[in-house]
Parts: structure tokens; sequence; C-alpha cells
């Protein structure tokens, strides 16, 4: 009778292990970029057949378009590289939520949604860039790849939440979520202190955030 040692059922065994969470891992990460570009296009078809926008003057998502030629190639041996791509990304994201123009656009939650995941979609490139270069040490990768999954965990947080706060009653809601603050966007003729504590109460609860760190503001 065939005899296996407990060390190599236990060497077989961690082995699979790794293979698996390797395999669900880059699954993930296909999945991820899979539902942003759907989304994407999907928001653009909404404008599109709102006839707000011709499909000539839709922009295509970073991702698919040239830009990703001409991004800047990062130090991959620094890791204040990732950290200074995703503050620039947030502070790109909170300008064009905070333009005047952009508030007075009647599209205005489509287009910074788009515009929005868009960013986002640009930063995952380059974090991917850093992923796959065989010049980037593992430490620099594994922090690559944990700032992807990170995104994606904030952009579903994001789609939660917005829904949440839609159910309260607002017609519609932008909502943009970082590590450290939440800004949100409702659409509501006036904004009490009652509309004001539904919303912290639904943005606190599904973000651990504190109520001085959410920011919300109304547009009519």
């Amino acid at each position: 009778m065939l005899s296996i040692k407990k060390p190599a059922i236990i060497f077989v065994l961690i082995v699979l292990l790794i293979f698996t969470g390797y395999i669900n891992h880059n699954l993930t990460k296909q999945a991820l970029s899979k539902v942003s570009n759907d989304y994407q296009k999907h928001e653009e078809m909404e404008l599109a057949k709102g006839n707000y926008l011709d499909d000539k003057d839709l922009v295509p998502a970073i991702s698919e378009g040239d830009e990703k030629d001409e991004m800047e190639i990062l130090d991959t041996k620094n890791f204040e590289d990732i950290e200074e791509m995703t503050k620039n990304t947030e502070e790109n994201i909170q300008e064009a939520i905070n333009r005047e123009d952009s508030l007075r656009s009647k599209n205005y939650y489509i287009e910074q949604r788009l515009s929005r995941d868009k960013l986002r979609a640009g930063l995952i490139d380059r974090l991917n860039e850093i992923v796959n270069n065989d010049n980037t040490n593992e430490e620099m990768r594994t922090e690559a790849q944990k700032k992807i999954m990170k995104i994606g965990e904030l952009s579903e947080k994001e789609l939660v939440v917005e829904g949440l706060i839609k159910a309260k009653g607002f017609d519609d809601v932008l909502i943009f979520l970082t590590d450290e603050s939440a800004k949100v966007v409702v659409s509501t003729e006036e904004l009490n202190e009652q509309d004001v504590v539904k919303i912290l109460d639904v943005v606190m609860t599904e973000t651990d955030l504190e109520a001085s760190n959410i920011k919300i503001m109304k547009k009519n």
C-alpha cells in the first residue's frame, strides 16, 4: 500500500494553496477591470441615449486610449511613487467634482461618475505597469497589487453607498471615497439637518469614517 509521509502532504497542500491564491488574485483583477469598463460604457450610453452627446464626443476610458503610451514610467524602487500617483488621482477627482462649470451641468452625476472611474482606470493602468515590470522588486509589486485591490473595494463601496442614499429619497447622488475621507453630492433643492443626519448615518456605517471627514453638498 502506497504511503505518503506527513511532511510531503503538507508541502503539497501549501503549493496548492499558493497556486489557488495566485489564480484567484488574477481572476479578481480581471473581474474588476471588466466591471469598471462595462460601467463606464453604460454611463456613456446613458448620455448618448439622452442626446446630450454625440458618439464622437464620448471620451474612451483611459485604459483603452492612447493616453497609456504617454504615461510617465515611475521609478519602481520607490514606495512613495505609488502614494504620489494615488494622491494626484484623488486630487484630480476632487477638483473635477468641485468645479463650478461641472456643478452647472445638467448631466453632472453621469459625467462625474465617468470622470471618477476613468481617472481611477488610469491609475490602475499605471499600477499594473509596475506589477508587470520585470525590474519591479517583490515588495513594490505586492504594494501595487494591494493598491489595485483597494481601489476596487472603494469603487464597490461607492456604488453601495450611492444606492443606499438614493433610497433615502434623493433623486441622485455622487460619492467619492478615499481611505481618509468621503465627499457626497446629492440632488436636492434644500439640504436640511435631517437630510445631513441621514447621509452621515449611511456613510459612517458603510465606511467607518468619522463625521468630521465626510463632506456633504447639494446640487439643485
